[in-house]
């Protein structure tokens, strides 16, 4: 406490104003005794700033030493700390704390100083919280409902070529209730740990049949004029065969021939030496060749994009004929392959 003189008086609270010099000094509750004025310790001395105006020191907030915002007051001070924490709290929120250590520190303001920008609790607790000059760490308890996914299994089929899948029976998803604890910074979570999980309901597993079934979904790799299976003669029309559709019943109709998937200009050869019968465009087929190779085989090449050979032209095993497209009824390049036995459709595959 500090002392000043006084004359001799009785003990009594009042609210004295004195005038020492420029500055307007204010004192709150000083008690005057016989002898001495006694001030309280926590008493600001205010100054004169060079626009005249008469105001107390203000108050910085720090953050680990560094200033980051000014206030009016050490009470303001400290609740700016305390909102910028409450501004990250929600209803799960357990536990915060400020990594940095933060404290109120009087501005050192002289006579005829400039006036300094001072803020609010609010602008001063949302600046500090736009530019994160804090690091408010929380700690959350959440608990909530998840799906559980449903397992996959496969069963084999010969009902199903090589490549298809069915659904034999569908899957379910399941229901959990899971507690979490999450950790964040600033509102950003950086850690979770699940504290406790309980099933509410059992996922069920989807149950998909596999196709076993050869020939029509096989891949394999075809040299030009050697046989590939089956016991025909004929030589793979493309270099990679992949068959994207097979012969027979295909959407409520009978296909008649196989789908080679080939991508856009690779080229067709004719998959045994003969005579072109036909190369020309023909409506669903789209640019197509046909080639007789005597006792009644016919082959077919459907969808080109370009025909090479004319008709009435002789062609050997292997030559290259036309190439493949997407050209008539298609949904893509690919060529369509068919094989004719004295004018009926053949499997294609038990011929290569």
């Amino acid at each position: 406490m500090k002392e000043l003189p006084s004359r001799s008086l009785r003990f009594l609270k009042t609210r004295k104003k004195i005038v020492m010099g420029t500055a307007a000094v204010f004192l709150a509750a000083v008690s005057i005794a016989a002898g001495t004025a006694i001030v309280p310790s926590d008493f600001e001395v205010p100054v004169r700033l060079a626009n005249g105006e008469v105001i107390t020191p203000p108050w910085y907030v720090t953050a680990n030493g560094q200033q980051v915002a000014l206030v009016d007051s050490k009470e303001d001070a400290r609740e700016v700390v305390k909102k910028v924490a409450q501004h990250y709290k929600n209803n799960e929120t357990v536990k915060i704390e400020i990594e940095e250590q933060t404290s109120a520190k009087e501005m050192n303001l002289e006579n005829g100083d400039k006036k300094p920008r001072i803020m609010t609790v609010e602008e001063a607790a949302a600046e500090i919280a736009e530019k994160e000059e804090l690091t408010v760490k929380t700690t959350e308890v959440v608990t909530e409902e998840e799906p559980i996914a449903f397992k996959e299994t496969h069963e084999k089929t010969d009902k199903l070529y090589v490549g298809q899948t069915k659904v034999k029976k569908e899957g379910r998803s399941g229901l959990k209730k899971v507690t979490k604890k999450i950790t964040k910074e600033n509102g950003e979570a950086v850690k979770t740990d699940v504290v406790e999980e309980e099933i509410l309901q059992e996922a069920e597993p989807q149950v998909v049949l596999t196709g076993t079934k050869e020939n029509e979904e096989a891949l394999f790799t075809a040299s030009r004029g050697t046989e590939k299976r089956g016991s025909g003669s004929l030589a793979a029309p493309v270099s990679t065969i992949r068959v994207t559709s097979g012969f027979g019943p295909r959407w409520g109709r009978t296909h008649l021939g196989v789908d080679l998937g080939m991508a856009s200009g690779s080229p067709i050869s004719a998959a045994d030496g003969g005579t072109v019968i036909f190369a020309g465009y023909s409506g669903s087929y789209g640019n197509l060749v046909k080639i007789d190779h005597g006792n009644g085989l016919v082959t077919y090449y459907a969808h080109c994009s370009a025909i090479l050979a004319k008709e009435g032209q002789a062609v050997e095993k292997g030559q290259t004929i036309a190439k493949v497209g997407s050209t008539g009824n298609s949904t893509g390049p690919h060529l369509h392959f068919e094989v004719r036995v004295n004018g009926e459709n053949v499997n294609p595959m038990n011929y290569l």
